[in-house]
């Protein structure tokens, strides 16, 4: 058995991961603890130094106060060398401290940077000229190329608040035509009809892979390099009014395409973090890996598929449901000390919550989030951006509050597929009268 050792150093540009200090789009849920164990997940021995680097002193970072405990991180305190309070010079000394560390500590053979930013291009080529391996670290759609290539290797890690892939709405007769060949060709052959029967919208969608096998473009990328799954989902939208993948018990396209091509000769692939096409059956292509059929629709009214819905923004509103004991405690708590807690950020509460109950932080965090979103909390000002409004909690009963979070609940998954199950609603979220 390999001796692990010690040789591993931990960076983290906390305002890359923020997405910047004016917009912070990604803090409400943004977790250290989520990213740490996608690095873990690499063979990267032991680790020696864990480091974030940030103005800690903005409160809206508190929110991070217990991952950064939880995992040993020393925090760096930063401050912008510009006059604007929004100026940060992390990059500059992340950079700094890993070539000091390269010098002075040469059990330190691998550094992991958690960040996009292209500036660490030049810091990676340096520490290769100490002899250090170098690991990326980044969300795929705001890293940069030149980081990404001169990486020893990558780990790709989701946008808290990243969209799920959605079906993109085709051009209905009278409006703008496709501008793919494929969907074009597709059109001609296909019009749009209104289908309500199950089994003839799935057997519509087989006939669709079955036009993709015999259209010589689309074959050429069904054999070759695969072809992106949005060219499917606007065939569909196309010739499926209204067409909902959910009303299988799917809460994501990808699952409904996985049951769709199962016992055919297209097969899905993926490449992490969400990149997916459809391929021929026996085909390979680097750096894809298959996506393992489903022979079975699933459960569309069941506790499991509600909370799975309930915990995607897309469609917004996000409700990240904890345990029902999570949400009546945080509840409870927070209409107790209203006057407390009046005009706290989001980040100070969760923190608050974090030191006087017993639960972890992700859990607060899901439970005041999902309360957040069902209207319970006051904001100030209300066109804020979340990570810097002042919250103030509405009710002074939480019976009050868990109704309402309830019934936001009931009226997105009624929006989404049409009606709702009350005793499998009740499995995630009960009001205790």
């Amino acid at each position: 058995m390999k001796e692990q050792k010690f040789n591993t150093a931990i960076l983290y540009d906390i305002e890359n991961l923020m997405g910047g200090y004016v917009k912070a789009e990604y803090l409400p849920q943004l977790s250290l603890k989520d990213i740490f164990e996608e690095i873990s997940k690499k063979d990267i021995d032991k680790i020696a130094i864990q480091r974030a680097y940030a103005n800690w002193s903005d409160s809206r970072l508190n929110i991070l106060r217990g991952d950064i405990v939880e995992l040993g991180i020393e925090p760096v305190q930063m401050f912008g060398f510009g006059r604007g309070p929004k100026k940060n010079a992390s990059d500059i000394q992340l950079a700094i401290d890993a070539v000091e560390i390269a010098l002075t500590k040469p059990a330190i053979e691998k550094f992991v940077i958690v960040s996009g930013d292209g500036g660490f291009s030049a810091l990676a080529k340096k520490l290769h000229e100490y002899g250090k391996l170098v690991i990326g670290c980044a969300y795929r759609k705001s890293v940069n190329r030149v980081f990404e290539a001169v990486c020893d290797d990558f780990i790709w890690i989701e946008p808290p608040t990243a969209e799920e892939e959605e079906i993109v709405p085709a051009a209905s007769e009278g409006e703008k035509e496709f501008t793919n060949p494929i969907l074009i060709a597709f059109a001609k052959k296909f019009r749009p009809e209104e289908i309500k029967d199950d089994k003839k919208v799935l057997q519509k969608a087989r006939d669709i892979l079955e036009f993709f096998k015999s259209n010589e473009e689309a074959r050429s990328l069904l054999e070759n390099v695969g072809m992106n799954i949005a060219i499917y989902s606007q065939a569909l939208s196309y010739s499926i009014k209204d067409f909902n993948y959910m009303r299988f018990g799917f809460s994501r396209f990808v699952d409904f395409i996985r049951f769709v091509t199962n016992g055919t000769d297209i097969k899905l692939i993926h490449r992490p973090p969400s990149e997916y096409r459809l391929l021929m059956r026996g085909q390979k292509i680097a750096m894809f890996r298959d996506v393992e059929p489903l022979k079975k629709l699933s459960d569309l009214h069941s506790a499991e598929n509600y909370r799975e819905l309930l915990g995607r923004n897309n469609p917004p509103p996000w409700f990240p449901l904890p345990p029902t004991e999570v949400i009546f405690h945080v509840a409870e708590y927070l209409a107790e000390h209203r006057n407390e807690t009046k005009g706290m950020l989001i980040g100070d509460i969760t923190e608050r919550l974090s030191t006087d109950l017993e639960y972890s932080q992700k859990e607060i965090r899901g439970a005041v989030i999902s309360l957040l979103n069902a209207d319970c909390f006051r904001r100030e000002p209300e066109d804020g951006r979340i990570a810097e409004q002042r919250l103030t909690f509405r009710y002074k009963s939480s019976l009050t509050a868990i109704k309402m979070l309830r019934k936001a609940v009931r009226a997105k998954l009624r929006r989404m597929l049409g009606s709702v199950k009350d005793r499998e609603l009740s499995k995630i979220i009960n009001v205790r009268e």
